[in-house]
């Protein structure tokens, strides 16, 4: 039996990404219907870090702060060595308040999203496969297949696809995936370490035959990583021996681990989307992106993805901004991930190295890069996500800058900076009465906070970002950046 229904937007996939984009988009006003393929919830932990720029931007969306009261932070990242540590990398150096990383399983976070989804009245469709997409001019048909074997046709007027990384939408709108597959195996283990390892760190250690790093999840439970080259843990035997073996072979702690939870044998993909639209199919999460889960970059990522689109296509559907804006979607976001996978992919290169050269000049190098500030300072903001930003793009070209900022960068949630932000509209600091005039006329793009900006002005975007910004009698300016991007109100 085929049904046939209509939704401003479908959500393809419920996790992290999929929720973001689902409670975003809810919270603006815009209905949508999120389905994923899955009958339950996964209870696996999977993603474990929450980064820093992902807390800023959640917590004003008020999910953060619960986030947080439920996660372990990492104040440091330490490097281990021959037996000792030989460096540490300072997270608490991040230029924000949540200056650490919280661990907290990804199974908590999508619980957390769930529930404030459904208090904005809606609810995730689970058992719910997609099985084609026909993308046209003003709208996307999507056919959808329930665990009952029911077929309903979606009519869409846009469809987020945050279907991981075996994206059904993606291979349907064939844009490809392109990257490779690293050559190490690794394994990944939920488990419990009696012993002398940091809960409020995270450990890495390198040696010549392998490398491990251990993720403190609180109260004795950590996330293992190691490289498993010779395929130690395989599915024979007791998998708690073998990872103890792993372990045992590089680092030097005595330690025993215990009560395994989850373990997981794979390879690593290191991938990227070029293009992150299709029509009326936007992608984001691990159907536009994979790499190394060193790091903890990649459901934050996702998060991110979704935060910066949504504003974006809210904002076009009723009627106030432009649709070209939604093509700076993919002009911003793809140079930033592009950044992280390479860089991630450097790092597993260079760390989870067995070549014993390549070991020699890691240990001596490391050491002696952390020793300086501006190494601490770029190692921890790039841990954090801090230093991500949207410079260069269409979108802030000629756009301006202020107070030691350029358009395009993050703002420092500074003063109740972020507690002053419209989340639906742009946020316009000044004291300029000319510039207070001008926005006048574009009531509902522009949202003015005055006393905070004397002598000039700055617009910032729903997600934190400096949009345009200019000095005292720069309104001409702003007023062409509006013009190029939105639409005057009648």
């Amino acid at each position: 039996m085929t049904a046939s229904s209509d939704v401003p937007v479908l959500i393809v996939g419920a996790g992290p990404t999929g929720l973001t984009a689902a409670l975003e988009l809810t919270r603006l006003g815009v209905a949508v219907r999120i389905v994923d393929r899955a009958a339950e919830p996964s209870p696996e932990s999977r993603a474990l870090a929450v980064q820093a720029r992902t807390l800023e931007l959640l917590r004003v969306r008020g999910v953060g702060d619960e986030m947080v009261s439920l996660g372990n932070r990492a104040h440091s990242a330490a490097l281990h060595a021959g037996g000792g540590k030989i460096a540490r990398i300072e997270l608490s150096r991040m230029p924000s308040e949540f200056n650490y990383i919280l661990m907290l399983a990804q199974s908590e976070t999508e619980r957390i999203l769930t529930e404030h989804l459904s208090r904005q009245g809606v609810k995730v469709e689970r058992g719910v496969e997609v099985t084609a997409v026909n993308s046209h001019r003003d709208h996307a048909d999507v056919t959808v297949r329930s665990g009952k074997g029911t077929t309903d046709t979606v009519r869409a007027h846009y469809v987020i696809a945050a279907d991981g990384p075996h994206s059904t939408l993606r291979k349907a709108t064939d844009l490809g995936f392109p990257g490779r597959t690293l050559p190490h195996a690794y394994v990944l283990a939920d488990l419990y370490i009696d012993g002398d390892i940091a809960e409020d760190q995270v450990s890495i250690f390198l040696a010549a035959n392998g490398f491990v790093a251990v993720f403190p999840m609180g109260e004795g439970r950590f996330r293992l990583m190691a490289t498993d080259p010779d395929g130690v843990v395989d599915s024979n035997g007791d998998p708690i021996i073998a990872i103890q073996k792993l372990f045992d072979r590089v680092v030097h702690i005595p330690v025993r681990l215990h009560s395994l939870n989850w373990t997981s044998r794979f390879r690593i993909n290191s991938r990227h989307m070029t293009v992150l639209r299709s029509g009326r199919v936007f992608f984001g999460g691990d159907a536009a992106h994979v790499h190394s889960p060193a790091g903890g970059q990649g459901m934050n990522l996702g998060i991110q993805d979704m935060i910066n689109l949504s504003w974006k296509l809210a904002m076009v559907m009723d009627g106030r901004a432009k649709p070209e804006l939604l093509d700076t979607y993919s002009s911003e976001r793809i140079p930033v991930i592009k950044k992280l996978v390479r860089f991630t992919e450097l790092g597993t290169r260079i760390f989870n190295s067995t070549n014993p050269v390549v070991h020699q000049v890691r240990i001596r190098m490391a050491p002696r890069a952390l020793s300086h500030d501006r190494v601490q300072n770029a190692a921890a903001a790039m841990f954090g996500q801090m230093s991500a930003g949207y410079r260069g793009d269409a979108f802030t070209a000629d756009a301006g800058g202020a107070q030691g900022l350029r358009a395009g960068d993050r703002v420092p949630d500074a003063n109740g900076m972020y507690d002053a932000l419209d989340l639906g509209a742009l946020t316009l600091f000044t004291d300029d009465e000319q510039i207070v005039d001008l926005a006048r006329g574009w009531a509902g793009v522009v949202t003015v906070r005055r006393g905070t900006r004397p002598g000039g002005w700055m617009v910032v975007r729903p997600d934190g970002y400096l949009g345009a910004a200019g000095g005292s009698g720069d309104a001409p300016a702003l007023d062409r950046w509006l013009n190029r991007w939105f639409v005057r109100p009648r």
